[in-house]
């Protein structure tokens, strides 16, 4: 696991100031890990966010005057933002393209006109690839997504390549496994570990979709924070990097490990499995692994040790 620590030396020495666009459950921990190792932050967000130690703007990335005053200064720009989830974005593909990419490609316009030294954007390892690609899945795998929410993804990715060629600032397009943590959410359809969690202490049934032998890449937050702050601070030109545990688990394996972490047997709703879930997403990190020596924590282990809740 990567040491989190904070030093005095970061603090006194400040490596520039970090934008954070999205300040939700990945973009807090994404701050405090970039406040831990010395970087000025500030954030926007659509909606105000109980954390005093951040500056936060409230509003919209489509506010051109507020957006251009944000970034002014950035050092580095990280997207975090995002509104849709890849089970729901098949019903509608062009109210989820329109939400996704207009705030991004806001962004990246006012990045034009004030260039950062680089920019992160979090895109999905679990939803760009094709079902057929090699497992574990590397970054030159086609992109042959199963979901408007993975098209999407691909879509934002060519964009984020061509703002930052055209106006030359280094760009990490991070392709995340499932992210989970203190803060994932527990209601919903997205965020199977805390959903599950929740409804697992609360007597409730646990939905899952076929039988319960598919198989995902997870990464801890705090993990997938500490990957991108420390890859800012490295910027080169432009990348593509699985961003994961490296390991696949099984939802059956999830709902076991938190029904012993809690001592609570569990209920079960099967329902069909959906079209745009695929039998197994395993992310090959050996390039996040050269570049950071990175040593994500295991999350079958995590979560028999800490019943998920940190």
């Amino acid at each position: 696991m990567n040491d989190t620590s904070a030093t005095t030396d970061h603090l006194h020495n400040p490596r520039g100031s970090m934008a954070i666009v999205g300040f939700g459950f990945i973009g807090r921990r994404i701050a405090k890990r970039a406040q831990e190792r010395g970087w000025q932050v500030r954030a926007l967000n659509l909606e105000p966010v109980g954390d005093d130690a951040v500056e936060l703007v409230v509003g919209s990335a489509q506010d051109p005057v507020l957006l251009t005053r944000f970034l002014t200064g950035a050092s580095h720009i990280v997207y975090a933002a995002g509104t849709s989830k890849p089970a729901d974005s098949n019903l509608d593909p062009v109210s989820d393209a329109v939400r996704n990419l207009e705030p991004l490609l806001a962004v990246l316009g006012a990045a034009r006109a004030v260039p950062p030294r680089g920019l992160t954007f979090l895109s999905s390892g679990g939803s760009v690839y094709g079902p057929d690609s090699p497992v574990p899945t590397s970054e030159d795998a086609p992109l042959w997504p199963i979901s408007s929410y993975g098209i999407m993804k691909v879509a934002a990715e060519r964009y984020v390549s061509m703002y930052a060629r055209q106006a030359k600032f280094a760009a990490d397009i991070l392709r995340c496994a499932n992210v989970v943590g203190p803060g994932e959410p527990t209601v919903g359809s997205q965020g199977l570990i805390g959903i599950a969690r929740a409804r697992l202490l609360a007597g409730e049934r646990i939905t899952v979709f076929g039988d319960g032998s598919a198989r995902r890449d997870y990464i801890h937050v705090d993990d997938l924070a500490d990957a991108v702050v420390r890859l800012a601070e490295k910027p080169h030109g432009l990348r593509a990097l699985n961003v994961g545990s490296g390991a696949a688990i099984s939802i059956a394996e999830i709902i076991e490990a938190l029904s012993e972490a809690h001592s609570v047997k569990p209920l079960i709703d099967h329902q069909p499995a959906r079209a745009s879930d695929a039998p197994i997403t395993q992310l090959d990190i050996s390039e996040l692994n050269r570049l950071l020596d990175f040593s994500p924590r295991s999350i079958a282990a995590w979560l028999r040790q800490s019943g998920a809740s940190g």
